[in-house]
């Protein structure tokens, strides 16, 4: 085989070790696989973690309990949920042949997005089919508030504020923490969101218990939100979402959540947030963006503007390894 061929098979190889390049071109990889062949919900790994998740508090979660036991066994339960995956992953790393291969597997069961993708879509048709209740049936598992008496507008914002900080957390955070921290610190952010998701404080019943986990991926979700909200703003109007963030501290959302939703409702030109009811009990939200309420189109547009925004990650990791075959080029 001549000098020539053997190359850019070499330039590939130099990507694949080089430690600038490598966590790139595995992202670049990954999500050109989640997009073209997603991971069917029924086979998705992180159901079973939910399972699990559920019954280990229901175990160690005594709501008779003093607050402060029930804080500590929380985060006592988290450290048990997520340690045995992790140190799991590790092994298989050390043991793999290509351990590569083997990050790229674990990323790619990381992304979930293309469920919560089919998911809204099947709300829209609901909603335009005029099958309300049907429609609040499917919301249910995206969101926990209460949906029994939603209206269509309730039910489509709801779906669309889903969307967004679905986007944020569950597909941009990963890339970012795996970036930031190998695919051990993917995995980590990922099961901590799930397990704040099961065991969210706005459930009385998590109330104490859920509160470590919920502090600490809060934080975590910074860098996803604040990323996220910045390039919704700048590919429609940065001026109009500057402005709905301007009015929209009312000291429940934190800051990279209301920059999140005006840049969202910006984007959409609709009304997001406002008053929700979570077990019986209506929480004040602040509305945020114009005066036009959401519908059930808009499910469909916020979509199209996410897949923008994913197209345009992916081409930005382009051109970063584009950049990088060039000077690794054998001259």
């Amino acid at each position: 085989m001549q000098p020539e061929t053997l190359a850019p098979l070499y330039t590939l190889q130099q990507l694949l070790q080089h430690p600038w390049l490598q966590q790139p071109l595995l992202l670049w990889l990954v999500i050109v696989l989640s997009s073209l062949l997603p991971l069917p919900a029924s086979y998705q790994p992180l159901v079973l973690f939910r399972i699990l998740a559920s019954r280990l508090a229901s175990r160690v979660n005594k709501t008779a309990y003093p607050s402060a036991q029930l804080k500590l066994s929380g985060s006592l339960a988290a450290v048990i949920a997520i340690a045995p995956w992790l140190l799991l992953a590790w092994a298989f790393t050390l043991l793999s042949q290509m351990p590569q291969l083997w990050h790229s597997l674990l990323l790619y069961l990381c992304l979930d997005w293309q469920t919560v993708r089919q998911h809204a879509l099947q709300i829209q048709a609901s909603l335009e089919k005029q099958q309300l209740s049907l429609a609040r049936d499917q919301l249910q598992p995206l969101v926990l508030r209460e949906v029994r008496l939603m209206s269509e507008v309730g039910v489509s914002k709801a779906c669309l504020e889903s969307l967004l900080f679905r986007l944020a957390t569950q597909w941009t955070s990963v890339l970012l923490w795996f970036l930031a921290a190998g695919v051990e610190g993917a995995i980590a952010y990922r099961l901590l969101q799930e397990l704040q998701q099961q065991w969210n404080p706005k459930q009385s019943q998590f109330q104490h218990f859920g509160k470590p986990v919920a502090a600490i991926v809060a934080v975590l979700n910074w860098p996803g939100m604040l990323l996220t909200g910045t390039v919704l703003a700048l590919l429609v109007s940065l001026r109009q979402s500057r402005q709905y963030l301007k009015f929209a501290s009312d000291g429940y959302f934190s800051f990279p959540a209301r920059w999140l939703l005006a840049a969202g409702a910006a984007a959409l030109n609709r009304n997001l947030a406002g008053p929700v009811y979570y077990q019986g009990q209506k929480i004040r939200r602040v509305r945020i963006g114009p005066a036009l309420e959401p519908k059930a189109a808009d499910i469909s547009l916020l979509l199209k503007l996410c897949r923008q925004y994913q197209v345009g990650v992916w081409l930005l990791l382009s051109s970063y390894l584009g950049l990088g075959l060039l000077a690794s080029w054998p001259s």
